[in-house]
């Protein structure tokens, strides 16, 4: 009888080069196409700079089956989401620790405790409720000294975690890649093994809820030559099956009760400082301006009353042939790719009174 497949999501979080992406390699059987560095940039650098994933899988306790019928054996599938370490990436570091349901904090050995280190640490407290600590690098250790320089960073680490949620998790240590990065393959990482058990203990099987409407996170968009783009990511909700069609929102996606505004702003303004004001939609709704996208100049409009059925059908974008032209050919509006194009422009007006003598220079509106 097959068997059942229960994700969980394992984040390897820590400072730069503390042998994240060599632990996550030294674990995984699998690997997707954003894993190990993959990306000419992190190459070239020598650093993790987005988000990688891999898994393993490892069997689980045998689950009740129905009478007369064979046990089913259940497989765990732990998906590793292998993080930057650089500071300037925290925001990156902070959208994998969002999808994780346990982590593990890689330290390197010989320096302990190092600023990412920490900072993982406190994304850790918020994001996630188990914590394994892993003192990598144990190799490069002198051997005579090496068990009793391992607990000494694992007292150290202890006492690190005392003011913690994370008080009392197992440290273990591992050698992902001995002998460092340039050594041979034929290096046998050390402690994976112990690793991959203790992580079996310590992984409490998730709750996911199949019911509800599909919602999927994207964590990458990518294209591959000869077959297009790629979206991956993980499921916060609902679930999928092969052949099954998705909609994708578009950035001028709308409910009912919101809108996105455009060419109002300079992309320079800070809009910020306009949320909260009313505008008036040419179609005769009113509107509020609810929040900014970055420094694009877009901004979104919510609309308390909703829009009428004819300001949807308006604002719904139709499909408009564009035409290509060869050398020296003129366009046929038979040929070329199909572009969204609006059926109807819609004007937005926004009107209000900033007195020059006052220090706080806020916005007025009239009521």
């Amino acid at each position: 009888m097959a068997g059942r497949r229960v994700n969980v999501n394992v984040g390897v979080l820590g400072h730069i080069d503390s042998g994240k992406t060599a632990l996550a390699r030294a674990l995984s059987t699998t690997a997707s196409t954003a894993a190990f560095d993959k990306q000419p940039q992190s190459r070239e650098r020598g650093i993790t700079l987005d988000l990688g994933f891999s898994c393993f899988a490892v069997p689980l306790a045998a689950h009740p089956a129905a009478p007369g019928a064979e046990p089913a054996e259940r497989l765990l599938q732990v998906t590793l989401v292998d993080c930057p370490g650089h500071a300037s990436l925290i925001r990156t570091i902070i959208g994998g620790a969002q999808i994780i349901d346990l982590m593990m904090l890689v330290i390197d050995v010989t320096k302990g405790m190092q600023t990412q280190s920490a900072e993982c640490l406190v994304i850790g407290q918020i994001a996630c409720q188990k914590l394994v600590v892993v003192l990598n690098k144990i190799d490069l250790l002198p051997e005579d000294k090496r068990q009793a320089a391992i607990d000494k960073m694992t007292k150290k680490m202890q006492k690190t975690l005392e003011n913690t949620k994370f008080r009392g998790a197992p440290i273990i240590p591992v050698a992902a890649k001995p002998g460092g990065p340039e050594a041979p393959e034929t290096e046998a990482p050390q402690g994976i093994s112990e690793l991959i058990e203790l992580l079996k203990s310590q992984i409490s099987i998730p709750t996911r809820d199949p019911s509800g409407p599909f919602l999927m996170s994207v964590d990458h968009c990518f294209s591959i030559k000869g077959q297009g783009t790629v979206m991956t990511g993980t499921i916060l909700s609902g679930s999928i099956s092969v052949g099954d069609s998705v909609e994708i929102p578009a950035l001028k996606a709308m409910d009912d009760y919101s809108v996105i505004g455009r060419s109002l702003f300079k992309k320079e303004t800070n809009i910020q400082l306009f949320v909260g004001l009313r505008v008036h939609l040419s179609t005769g709704e009113l509107g509020i301006i609810d929040s900014a996208f970055g420094q694009s100049g877009k901004f979104k409009v919510h609309i308390p009353g909703g829009l009428s059925p004819e300001s949807k059908k308006i604002l719904t974008p139709a499909l408009k042939k564009r035409g290509r032209a060869g050398r020296g050919e003129a366009a046929r509006s038979e040929e070329g790719a199909e572009r969204p194009e609006p059926t109807q422009h819609v004007a937005l007006s926004l009107s209000f009174k900033r007195y020059v003598f006052d220090t706080h220079k806020r916005m007025v509106q009239s009521p």
